[in-house]
């Protein structure tokens, strides 16, 4: 093998059936590559054909291939398959993703072009395998930009104005070294290493991608992306990566221009939030917890960013309340439901309560709650609330009754 002037690194476990595809399309689109490469390989311990699948494919890719004894988790196999990269340039490329080689090649020439750039960042391409379709960047630059060495505030303006998140890249190899990337729990880890990497050298930021993400990949298989997952819930630490970043660039700072600085952050934070909401709702995640993060963009002024209402959500919020709750739902055997609710509640609500349902259009007879034992009570209006002299009477019998307006002020609009 020639001295490699850049270094495909991935990590993988359990994948063999992903490398497959992954090594099928290198072995084809790296054969014009300009620069000498190797692909290095680190098997996190896999129990499926992956050992064997490297050997076939070895004859095939200049590949160096590292197994490790046991599971040693994504960051350090990440790590450590990063550390062994041989070539000027290094790439990081997922088990499950693809490459753009022309434009892999365009950038490190841009990189030779000038010594002084130790990074090169640039969009994602979503691409969905099964239908053969691309389907965007995941951000957009309407053109290549290139920051200074210790211009975190070039830098931060960048990443603000285009909605960059630096986490495709090609970086010297030597410069990797130096900086020691590492995941923070606080602090996006892309932002932080973008800071690292200026720190040393200077960086380009590309409106075309080089690197493919690739959303669906076989017909017969769904797969949850990282990224997806971390959607849901880094906001708060994508705000620690730019204030990060914010830190370096302060020195020298007015008060009013960290203001504005900050009011930048914040609006991009609340456009990640919206989708964090976006995403939890169509997942069906907790609602409660749904509704209190939608709730802050109200906090912000712009709850007009919400996928669904505030007000879907709050109703949403409620009823999961209702059904979940462990205090409210104590030793209870059965829930009943007065009221003219629509067809889309009650569906849910039998679907997912685990106690047996009752619905009741008409208001609950004077003796109703007489009779009722382990029992809550949702009424959609106050026309059979008990009496004062029925209280101590159901809390003996452990029946708890609620209007839908009391429910539904303990999550406002």
């Amino acid at each position: 093998m020639d001295q490699p002037v850049v270094s495909f690194c991935v990590p993988t476990y359990n994948r063999a059936r992903y490398l497959r595809s992954l090594f099928e399309m290198l072995s084809t689109q790296l054969t014009a590559f300009p620069y000498p490469y190797e692909v290095v390989v680190s098997d996190n311990a896999s129990t499926d054909g992956t050992p064997q699948l490297l050997t076939e494919y070895s004859e095939l890719l200049p590949m160096r291939r590292f197994r490790q004894d046991t599971n040693i988790g994504g960051s350090a196999n990440w790590h450590f398959v990063m550390a062994e990269a041989r070539g000027t340039y290094v790439v990081y490329l997922a088990d499950d993703d693809a490459l753009i080689p022309d434009r892999v090649a365009g950038a490190i020439g841009a990189m030779e072009a000038d010594p002084t750039v130790g990074v090169a960042y640039a969009p994602w391409l979503l691409f969905d395998l099964v239908a053969d379709t691309p389907l965007g960047p995941f951000y957009q630059q309407d053109r290549d930009v290139r920051v200074a060495q210790d211009d975190y505030r070039g830098l931060l303006d960048v990443l603000l104005r285009h909605g960059v998140f630096p986490e495709v890249y090609i970086c010297r190899r030597e410069l990797l070294a130096r900086i020691m990337p590492r995941v923070p729990e606080q602090a996006f880890y892309a932002f932080v290493h973008a800071a690292e990497f200026l720190q040393r050298g200077a960086a380009l930021l590309l409106k075309d991608p080089f690197y493919v993400s690739i959303t669906r990949y076989f017909d017969d298989e769904e797969r949850v992306q990282a990224g997806a997952g971390e959607a849901e819930h880094a906001w708060d630490r994508y705000r620690g990566g730019l204030e990060h970043i914010l830190g370096r660039a302060a020195a020298g700072m007015t008060d009013a221009e960290r203001v504005g600085w900050c009011l930048r952050i914040q609006d991009l934070i609340a456009e990640r939030i919206a989708v964090a909401v976006r995403l939890r709702a169509g997942a069906g995640r907790d609602a409660i917890e749904t509704y209190y993060l939608a709730y802050r963009l109200k906090a912000l002024g712009r709850e007009s960013l919400l996928h669904v209402p505030l007000d879907v959500l709050r109703s949403g919020a409620a009823i999961h309340f209702l059904l979940s709750d462990e205090q409210l739902n104590r030793n209870v055997t059965q829930l009943v439901l007065q009221g003219d609710f629509d067809d889309s509640v009650r569906q849910y609500v039998t679907a997912c309560s685990r106690v047996p349902v009752i619905f009741v259009e008409q208001p609950l007879p004077e003796d109703a709650f007489d009779v009722m034992r382990n029992t809550l009570v949702l009424c959609r209006t106050a026309d059979r609330v008990p009496s004062e002299p029925q209280l101590a009477q159901l809390v003996a019998a452990n029946v708890r009754v609620l209007t839908e307006r009391e429910l539904l002020l303990k999550f406002v609009a």
